[in-house]
């Protein structure tokens, strides 16, 4: 679980500060009111800190003395302020602060656990600098990691195609367009053959004083363009947007493959994957298991206790197949059934989905007030010579075989 420390004197500021934190789901917050409080909470917690929120003007710190403080245990600092001018501009940026943010109203707030949020995801995010200038990469680097994120460096765009292709989780790549081997414009075209813009973003960088620059980059398959000279923020602000544009792409397009309700995949995205794993494992000759499940008695519990009651029921099935098989490819198909993808032969499939049905058995899930013992019925089939539609409907049979011999049973 993220954790952010807030360092505030002022009761009411730190309280909304940490309600807005603990407002982004999974992220918790602790509130110091001096730098000394600070000092002291960063030694006794045991979470690691993923970012700080730091006023200032403190009783103990009035001068931001604790922004040094905070940094020198690997913590990423926003500093909070009310007032502004070039000077403290300056002095944030050499201390290599995130960001600095006025104190004018909720919506600064609101920007800094935006920028908290951005802190911690950047954490798993690698960034690609192409730049023949060892200065100019160097600084880009800098910067970048001051923002927490992962930094690779190449200095040509054909060094960069190479490193695209041996990192595929390269998120954001940042472009100079005069360089020797492959310039920017060739780099960003080839890229793009691969990746759309939605899968990898690409700003654009040059000194050049040709205005017509940025619309090449742009139609080369550039999402951005930055001049040089630019300053931190403008690199901050543009690099932020663009991290955000993609994680808004990912988040539509997870919601649309999967079911609303558990959370699984829904049938259509489990269609489109499974073509793929039931074609790799044709073509490497591996084993490959399909499973289908079905509640038992599902009516019954929608009838009896409420449709509420059923939707728990989904829910926790769902948890519980999820947990029980990770590495699998899960679907709810719609209704209360459910299909499994697994890479795995017959024989250890069926043992998981033996233990998962037992399990579920001796595991009651509690609606107002009731304990709702479940139980499922699943048919199992497997190969990879037979097509993904046969194999679907062979372990449905077998379903069908499981309700008739008498439910909460497995039959291969």
């Amino acid at each position: 679980m993220p954790n952010v420390l807030i360092v505030e004197d002022n009761r009411s500021l730190a309280s909304m500060a940490r309600a807005i934190i603990e407002d982004i789901p999974g992220f918790q917050a602790c509130v110091a009111a001096s730098g000394a409080e600070a000092k002291q909470l960063i030694r006794d917690t045991k979470t690691p800190f993923t970012a700080a929120l730091v006023d200032l003007n403190l009783p103990d710190a009035p001068n931001g003395e604790v922004v040094p403080v905070v940094q020198s245990f690997d913590i990423p600092v926003v500093v909070l302020t009310g007032f502004f001018g070039d000077e403290l501009r300056n002095r944030m940026i050499e201390l290599g602060v995130v960001d600095y943010v006025l104190k004018k109203n909720i919506s600064a707030y609101d920007y800094a656990s935006r920028l908290v949020e951005r802190i911690h995801r950047n954490r798993s995010t690698q960034v690609l600098v192409v730049d023949d200038s060892p200065s100019a990469a160097a600084m880009l680097k800098r910067y970048l990691e001051i923002q927490c994120l992962n930094v690779l460096v190449c200095h040509n765009g054909q060094e960069a195609l190479d490193c695209i292709r041996e990192q595929p989780n390269i998120r954001l790549v940042l472009t100079d367009y005069n360089m020797p081997v492959m310039d920017g414009f060739d780099f960003i075209q080839q890229v793009r053959a691969k990746y759309a813009k939605d899968q990898l973003a690409i700003i654009g960088l040059s000194s050049s004083n040709d205005a017509r620059l940025s619309a090449r980059f742009l139609k080369s398959g550039a999402n951005d363009f930055i001049s040089k000279p630019f300053g931190y923020e403008e690199l901050l602000c543009r690099v932020n947007q663009n991290l955000e544009y993609m994680d808004r792409i990912d988040e539509i397009r997870d919601a649309a493959n999967r079911d609303y309700l558990t959370k699984l995949y829904n049938r259509r995205y489990f269609f489109s994957e499974a073509q793929l794993r039931h074609q790799q494992a044709q073509f490497h000759d591996l084993p490959l298991s399909v499973a289908m499940l079905d509640i038992d008695h599902f009516k019954h519990i929608n009838d009896s206790l409420g449709h509420d009651a059923g939707d728990t029921a989904l829910k926790h099935i769902a948890g519980l197949l999820q947990s029980a098989f990770p590495d699998d490819l899960i679907a709810r198909f719609g209704g209360e059934e459910f299909c499994i993808l697994s890479e795995q032969n017959a024989e250890h499939t069926f043992d998981r989905l033996d233990d998962f049905r037992r399990k579920l058995a001796s595991n009651p899930v509690k609606e107002n007030g009731y304990d709702i013992t479940l139980s499922v019925s699943g048919g199992l089939s497997n190969g990879q010579d037979d097509s993904l539609d046969t194999l679907i409907k062979m372990a449905d049979s077998k379903l069908y075989l499981a309700k008739e011999s008498g439910r909460n049973r497995i039959v291969v």
